[in-house]
């Protein structure tokens, strides 16, 4: 009787360890399939991502466009300009085939030219880190690099870049982009000269009189 006690209590308890051996591997089993389900969230935001800036990209390589821009980056900057109503902004630096070149390209879009011109007005009155007041249509180096800004009715682009800017090009851009040929104000900086004000008309840019 006692030898059939003591087998009985071997058996139950080897059945207690094998029980807590599964439960043990079941929970690592568990902590397991979690893991590559994390990886697949990450891995889909960078595919959203990644399909995000090829469609933005397409705005800048129409048929009727040729910026030839291979990459493009959001950037999220903190302008002056941007406190001032309006309906859609983004900054994005954009990249070439030579990826060591770089070209940033902010825009605003506004809902009526009122908006517009006060937003603009207002970077004229406080222009840069300094906050220097800009009159209108007068020729001065504003920035260190080339410029452009392009007003229309409803909205406004500006651009920068080491590397020589196709005035042509981007003036196009905005024209099919912004769906827009009413063209308020451009002005054109090159690389440490003084700026320029522009007109466009009958497809090309005509400088304005000095004032």
């Amino acid at each position: 009787m006692i030898k059939n006690i003591k087998l009985l209590s071997k058996i139950l308890l080897l059945l207690v360890l094998i029980s807590c051996s599964d439960n043990k591997e079941n929970k690592t089993i568990q902590l397991d399939d979690i893991r590559p389900k994390s990886n697949q969230i990450n891995s889909s935001k960078n595919q959203e991502s990644e399909d995000s800036s090829k469609i933005k990209l397409k705005e800048y390589i129409g048929d009727s466009i040729n910026l030839n821009f291979k990459y493009l980056k959001e950037i999220n900057e903190t302008r002056f300009i941007k406190r001032f109503p309006h309906v859609k902004s983004g900054s994005r630096i954009l990249y070439p085939l030579d990826t060591t070149i770089q070209f940033l390209h902010e825009f605003y879009t506004y809902k009526d030219s009122i908006t517009m011109k006060n937003a603009f007005f207002n970077w004229l009155d406080c222009n840069g880190k300094n906050c220097e007041s800009i009159k209108l249509y007068e020729e001065r180096k504003i920035e260190p690099t080339n410029l452009l800004i392009l007003c229309t009715s409803k909205s406004i682009d500006i651009i920068r870049g080491n590397q020589n800017l196709n005035t042509l090009e981007w003036i196009n851009f905005v024209r099919f982009s912004r769906k827009n040929e009413d063209f308020k104000y451009i002005l054109f900086q090159k690389k440490n000269q003084k700026s320029k004000w522009f007109e466009f008309a009958n497809h090309q840019l005509i400088q304005r009189n000095k004032k």
